[in-house]
């Protein structure tokens, strides 16, 4: 068995094979998470005696659905022992205790699209086929984990509000799974990631049954009980240290997010939760804020090379768009879907850039005539003023990584890595350079999008990572390009997560304040249940 060494875990590396609903994070999964409507309780793996689990859950252990359960949008493969489908806040409880009992690890898993490895395990997988949305008069909206951010925006678009953050497998993702990762999205730089829309949540931690998290003044937290106080206590005593530590970036999902709990005399626990990936509590509800969707939208489209993308992206980002991404054009030309992109290139240059002016003062013409004054005109870009034609072009865009997975030559494929990286904007030239030299010096073909303006880049090197070689490369790499990157004063991952791929480089990334996630993941999570091997090692 091909072995991948991920601090004390030995993973099974998944082999480039395309697995039905697998190899990208938008459309496959959602057939898995569609199948738990016909999912058979008779199902059982004579391992596991049929009356030991509790009647009203019902299972997976054999056949095609547990299958499915072995791989997420990762490169690693792990078999559980079984899957357990919750339908309620109290199956959720018991299906931990069942963890609990076993003595199995319990990995929550939403839509699967989780690209460092965070939704899967060897011991029980954890689904939640709970799919409620209530809109509040105040306008904020009460979801349970299983809704799907494409059915969320729907429903909040007929109510006449909105949810910013969309992630490029907003087709498939869960909310449960957004919360746990922190998701970002293409307009993150101008309305922030998915901590920013948590206003609550309600868990289930090990050991009890699921209740409320949210904000409560810091004067409580300190009076509260045992382990409130000790996390506050932690927080406050240490809260220089941990100010220092931060990357000095638009966007994190790497460790907890320790700076963010405590502000404005306010001890906000959901965003010590949200980001924490399935590591101290098993989500059953979240609370987001929303707001009402900008009454215009501009998007301009220029063309540029990797070289010249940081002049393109300063030129743009003086002007405070709402999105700012890089499209590859080489990833729709080598898998014959340039059709898609083909009105868009008028130039041999080998990257899109996508930037989005939106707002509810003014229009898209006073945006259109503020940027042909500027240095923005002489980048001669495609002006996109219709919301359909705005729709289909960002559509485009988020076919990128779905295309982009199924590029393969022999035994190679994108691997991810260093498929996260995120430095301070400014730096976002020296990134590029990192990385072009990280490859191509070992004569690696890759492929490069992203977040141009958090300089946030998703590139991945294509590589036969089946065998000894390829996955000492990939070590490689990872290595150089994190150092590099904590050097710039970023981060290893800016919104995909630590999961099992980077888990034991964040107390490289946190030397100074990582005993302190340990010491909030036992509070938690005492006894390591909850996704071992993700985030923490």
């Amino acid at each position: 068995m091909d072995v991948y060494h991920t601090g004390d875990l030995h993973l099974p590396l998944l082999h480039p094979r395309m697995d039905a609903g697998h190899g990208h994070s938008e459309g496959g999964d959602r057939g898995q998470f569609d199948s738990l409507h016909h999912l058979g309780s008779g199902q059982r793996n004579t391992n596991i005696p049929a009356d030991s689990f509790p009647e009203q859950l019902r299972t997976i252990s054999v056949g095609p659905d547990l299958d499915q359960l072995c791989v997420d949008a990762g490169i690693i493969r792990l078999r559980p022992r079984f899957g357990l489908v919750a339908e309620n806040e109290e199956d959720v409880a018991k299906a931990v205790q069942e963890g609990q009992l076993r003595k199995l690890g319990v990995t929550p898993r939403g839509g699967g699209t989780s690209i460092p490895s965070q939704a899967v395990g060897r011991g029980m997988i954890l689904l939640q086929n709970r799919q409620g949305v209530v809109i509040t008069k105040d306008g904020d909206v009460v979801v349970q984990p299983g809704v799907v951010k494409a059915e969320l925006n729907k429903k909040l678009a007929a109510a006449g509000r909105w949810m910013p953050v969309d992630p490029s497998s907003y087709a498939s993702c869960t909310i449960g799974g957004m919360v746990a990762n922190n998701s970002s999205g293409v307009r993150t730089m101008k309305y922030g990631s998915t901590m920013e829309f948590v206003k609550a949540v309600r868990a289930v931690v090990p050991g009890e049954h699921a209740a409320p998290v949210g904000p409560m003044t810091l004067e409580q937290a300190l009076s509260g009980d045992a382990r409130t106080k000790r996390v506050a206590s932690l927080l406050l005593e240490n809260q220089d240290e941990i100010k220092r530590e931060q990357p000095k970036v638009t966007k994190n999902s790497s460790g907890y997010r320790l700076e963010k709990v405590v502000h404005d005399g306010v001890f906000d626990l959901p965003k010590l939760f949200v980001g924490s990936e399935g590591t101290l509590g098993v989500f059953t509800e979240a609370t987001l804020a929303t707001r009402a969707p900008p009454k215009w939208r501009l998007l301009l489209i220029v063309e540029s090379s990797l070289e010249d993308l940081n002049s393109v992206a300063s030129a743009f980002r003086v002007h405070s768009p709402a999105g700012l991404e890089l499209v590859d054009k080489s990833v729709f030309r080598v898998m014959n879907r340039w059709e898609t992109i083909e009105k868009y290139s008028r130039s041999d240059s080998p990257y899109l850039v996508f930037c989005e002016f939106d707002g509810n003062v003014g229009d898209a013409a006073d945006m259109a005539s503020e940027l042909a004054s500027s240095s923005v005109a002489g980048l001669d870009p495609a002006v996109l003023l219709a919301p359909s034609e705005i729709a289909q072009a960002w559509e485009a865009r988020n076919e990128v990584l779905t295309i982009a997975q199924e590029i393969r030559k022999g035994s190679r494929i994108v691997v991810p890595g260093v498929e996260d990286l995120a430095v301070p904007p400014e730096r976002l030239a020296d990134l590029v350079k990192l990385l072009m030299d990280a490859f191509e010096s070992r004569g690696l073909e890759y492929i490069s999008y992203g977040h141009a303006g958090d300089a946030n880049l998703h590139s991945r090197p294509l590589l036969d990572v089946t065998g000894r070689a390829g996955r000492a490369t990939l070590e490689e790499i990872m290595e150089e390009c994190f150092e590099a990157v904590w050097r710039m004063g970023g981060t290893m991952t800016g919104e995909h997560g630590d999961g099992m791929l980077r888990a034991k480089y964040v107390e490289r990334q946190y030397p100074k304040t990582y005993w302190i996630m340990k010491e909030i993941k036992v509070l938690f999570d005492p006894k390591g249940l909850l996704n071992p091997g993700v985030k923490m090692v």
